[in-house]
């Protein structure tokens, strides 16, 4: 079995640290790539030289940069592509079109959810050649509230594109918010599109909730924990990878620990993740089911 590919992803902890006690901290917790979060467009050229710099000094990889340039804006992804690309990182996330997270969004949401998809199928081929000619791998997450929420519906934005131009971000732990397919199901949907697994997990926690319209009652929201206490059961995502042949990244993202914890949180993580893979089932098994004969 290859070593297992794990890397950080940087959003959650600039607030707290510097790049280059981001990359320490990382290089501590043994894990062995970085998914960087870039800040805007001005000023970008010199931020992917320090932290490809700091990274490679440290010996690490730069799995992605992430945070790139709105999907449906053209002339704004040219510019990011240009400077990421000529960085050689090959890989970069962008920002998907957005429909609604809530009921509240969803009263005030403008656009058709049908013409929201056509918009970013058509924003996707207008990129394809870009892509192409830069060398650039462009991603996109399954987040909840966004048109990529679904790897179904990922699925069907992307077929017949080139996967050596896009790909995604396969996130299951937020599909357990929105768009939810078992893992083996969203492993073969997604195909050869899957570029890396974000990693983390979430525990439904029930509050009281002041919803639209004044009214009050029981809500459950979302809570960051453990992985080895939440929804997502991380054996059953290496079986669904194992099911589509998958040895790349699995990067952690939205740490919630204090900032003096979370390298224990993350070593927490991977140690789990390594009990997961070991025993995670190398493709399915027999008695096979007769569900749909």
């Amino acid at each position: 079995m290859k070593e297992l590919k794990v890397a950080v992803n940087t959003n959650s902890l600039r607030k707290n640290f510097s790049n280059a006690e981001m990359v320490a901290l990382i290089k501590s917790c043994g894990a062995g790539g970085i998914e960087w979060g870039m800040n805007g467009l001005e000023g970008l050229q010199e931020e992917c030289r320090e932290m490809i710099r700091l990274t490679e000094d440290a010996g690490l990889q730069v799995i992605s940069f992430i945070n790139g340039g709105k999907l449906l804006n053209t002339e704004e992804m040219k510019r990011w592509t240009e400077t990421v690309a000529a960085s050689g990182v090959k890989t970069m996330r962008v920002a998907h079109p957005w429909y609604a997270y809530n009921f509240e969004e969803a009263l005030h949401q403008p656009d058709n959810y049908l013409d929201l998809l056509k918009m970013t199928r058509d924003g996707l081929e207008r990129i394809e050649e870009l892509g192409r000619q830069s060398g650039l791998r462009y991603v996109m997450e399954t987040h909840g509230s966004s048109v990529f929420a679904s790897p179904v519906v990922a699925h069907y934005l992307l077929a017949g594109l080139d996967p050596a131009v896009f790909g995604v971000i396969y996130d299951p732990a937020n599909t357990y918010i929105e768009g939810f397919v078992r893992p083996r199901g969203a492993a073969e949907v997604i195909g050869p599109y899957m570029s890396y697994v974000h990693v983390k997990n979430i525990r439904w926690k029930e509050q009281q909730g002041l919803l639209l319209g004044e009214r009050q009652r029981q809500v459950w929201r979302p809570e960051k924990c453990h992985l080895d206490e939440g929804l997502v059961d991380y054996q059953e995502v290496f079986f669904a990878m194992n099911c589509i042949g998958f040895e790349g990244w699995y990067s952690f993202e939205e740490m919630f620990s204090q900032p003096d914890q979370v390298a224990a949180e993350i070593r927490r993580g991977i140690e789990h993740l390594k009990l997961c893979r070991e025993q995670a089932p190398l493709a399915p098994r027999e008695p096979f089911k007769s569900f749909n004969y």
